[in-house]
């Protein structure tokens, strides 16, 4: 989508009406002052679009942040839409080079590109958020994407426009470590503004604090800034100068009802006429109470454009019927991998009875055959689906057969056969098999309350353990923000999530690896592996074996190399048979206005390739008035 301005198109740059007016009110500077000296240039999807009017989106919540973000993930570089993916290219940056041995990852910066607030963005700002920000001890622990061979990641200013980050071993993943959502760190933070929070640059930081009732500089600069993984808090304070298309005007924090974004004067982007993006005046974020809330209000006709939580195949043939009443369309988010539920009973488990039981490759295996997986896809998921574990689909590059299958053939007699031989022959009363202690097998799986056809598989699976195998286990089901304080404290006996598993690069693969605390399967291990074994618990060696080949894949100079290592990994952790899921994710549908334009044909249902990356600031209205259908 990136390219020149066309040949026809006037040397001279073109605004929206709105911002014209302020210019000759001399509110603001020309459109030429207030883009850089070589903007970034777009080729729309589908036509040069009109300026005008307001975009309205749902958020589930006060925690629902990727509605939001999808709008505005402002990277140095990103992924390439138009490349299926494949691809990293500029964004932010001008431009960049890599060494031969992917040690050295060279940036340049567009000459007069500007914050929302009409200062420059430089070589400065990058350095304050790398240096100050991101390897600040004093702020949360460093991720481990920012470190290669045990060693942090180098910043190094070579002049205004210019950076490096260095590394002391080939990390060819790095760039997409920079385009991912939660890694966007070197764009994020304006030196200028963001130092008022910083005790190394403000000497009356006390007094600062004090007048805003804080008691810790560090709950002051994400106050003011944010943070890319926090939820929410990026768009918490108005104030805050940023990169991209929009900037907040009514914030998203607790008790909003809705959330108002505004055209950024000073985006440095343009379509191939000239004319300064986006498009859309103003973006309009309606909390909802729930999922449920914000489907009834696609079909109700007040959401422009959305798929990520109400747009699940329960609900599909509600928006088909309904589509058509307020002038939309179905709108597919198209699965690139994984599993609907992915099952993760906790190996390092607290209680010592348990861990022993299940650590037992023998009862994953019995709860795994022990399912009748077509029974719950034909009833959970309306039959659209296929049995399969967290894995790339047939048609990836990555796909590995046993790994992706694995395991899923229900065969009640062979489950019951593997538990009796673990010595889990006596039951009670109601027919629970019994621990060695004489307590029932008894354990809760943790689950978040959305969406519903995931809670209706678990509740499945519940049922055919009591009824195939003489498990007593339960649900226990709640928000995601109490149910991750759990599992990330090691409070669990097992948890479900959904996966869209790729294993592309700039993704975990923490189904097979306990890189991250999405590895709920072993959180002690993910504490060894994260704090270079200060925390957590020391792992057995075929976890330290799939680490070591994890390392090695992140330096990897193609894709081929690094499915060897990945296939690698698979094996392992095929033999151990950690995790298993339930049925392939599949395409889900949203609702979106026909009027809307500039719009993919449909987006993939992955956070790895979010919304963003269609550049949505050149989604318009192309209708008569070149507004939004009046509903």
């Amino acid at each position: 989508m990136s390219t020149t301005l066309s040949q026809n198109s006037s040397s001279q740059y073109h605004e929206a009406p709105e911002l014209f007016a302020a210019v000759i009110a001399d509110s603001l500077p020309p459109v030429s002052e207030r883009l850089p000296d070589n903007p970034q240039v777009i080729k729309p999807f589908n036509k040069i679009g009109k300026y005008g009017d307001e975009l309205r989106f749902g958020l589930s919540g006060q925690g629902n942040m990727d509605p939001i973000r999808a709008w505005g993930n402002m990277g140095l570089v990103q992924h390439d839409f138009d490349s299926n993916f494949t691809k990293i290219i500029p964004h932010v940056a001008e431009s960049f080079e890599v060494n031969e041995d992917n040690t050295v990852f060279t940036f340049h910066l567009r000459k007069g590109m500007k914050w929302s607030d009409g200062t420059l963005f430089t070589a400065d700002d990058v350095e304050f958020a790398v240096n100050d920000i991101l390897l600040n001890k004093d702020l949360q622990p460093l991720a481990q994407v920012w470190s290669a061979g045990g060693q942090s990641v180098k910043f190094h200013k070579i002049d205004q426009l210019t950076f490096t980050f260095s590394f002391i071993e080939p990390y060819s993943e790095f760039l997409h470590v920079l385009a991912d959502r939660r890694y966007l760190h070197p764009t994020l933070y304006q030196k200028a503004y963001c130092s008022r929070a910083h005790p190394d640059y403000n000497p009356n930081l006390d007094a600062e604090l004090k007048a805003n009732n804080l008691n810790d500089w560090r709950d002051y600069l994400r106050a003011l800034s944010g943070d890319p993984r926090a939820v929410g808090t990026r768009w918490e304070n108005p104030d805050r100068p940023t990169l991209e298309a929009w900037k907040i005007v009514a914030p998203y924090k607790g008790g909003s009802t809705m959330v108002v974004l505004e055209r950024n004067p000073y985006f440095w982007q343009v379509d191939t006429d000239g004319n300064q993006l986006p498009y859309i005046n103003k973006l309009i974020g309606i909390v909802y109470g729930d999922p449920e809330g914000m489907l009834l209000g696609a079909i109700g006709g007040n959401n422009d454009l959305g798929f990520s939580i109400f747009g699940t195949p329960v609900n599909r043939p509600l928006l088909a019927k309904t589509a058509g009443r307020h002038g939309s369309e179905l709108y597919p988010a198209t699965a690139i991998g994984g599993t609907s539920l992915l099952f993760q009973l906790n190996l390092t488990h607290k209680d010592p009875e348990l861990r022993k039981l299940f650590n037992e490759k023998d009862f994953r295996v019995a709860l795994s055959i022990g399912l009748d997986r077509q029974e719950i896809i034909e009833t959970a998921l309306f039959g659209d689906g296929v049995p399969w574990n967290n894995a790339p689909f047939e048609d990836s590059p990555m796909y590995h057969e046993r790994y992706a299958t694995e395991n899923l053939q229900f065969d009640k007699n062979e489950a019951n056969r593997l538990l009796d031989k673990l010595g889990l022959t006596k039951r009670n009363s109601d027919g629970i098999r019994l621990l060695p202690s004489g307590r029932p097998v008894h354990f809760i799986v943790e689950s978040t309350n959305r969406p519903p056809e995931r809670i209706d598989q678990l509740e499945m699976m519940i049922q055919q353990w009591r009824r195939n195998l003489g498990l007593d286990i339960r649900a226990n089901i709640t928000v995601s923000s109490l149910m991750l304080s759990r599992t990330n404290n090691n409070d669990h006996d097992a948890a479900i999530w959904v996966d869209f598993a790729s294993w592309m690069p700039g993704r975990f693969p923490t189904s097979m690896v306990p890189l991250e605390f999405d590895s709920r399967w072993g959180i002690d291990w993910v504490n060894w592996y994260k704090s270079d074994g200060k925390r957590g618990e020391e792992p057995p060696n075929h976890i330290k074996e799939r680490f070591l080949l994890y390392e090695k894949s992140r330096g990897a100079p193609n894709l081929e190399a690094r499915k060897k290592y990945y296939h690698q990994i698979a094996e392992i952790a095929a033999d151990q048979f950690e995790t298993f899921g339930i049925s392939k994710n599949t395409t889900n549908y949203g609702l979106k206005k026909i009027a809307l334009k500039n719009v993919h044909p449909s987006n993939p249902s992955s956070n790895q390739y979010p919304l963003s990356l269609q550049k949505p600031w050149s989604f318009f209205w192309d209708t008569e008035t070149g507004n939004r259908p009046d509903i």
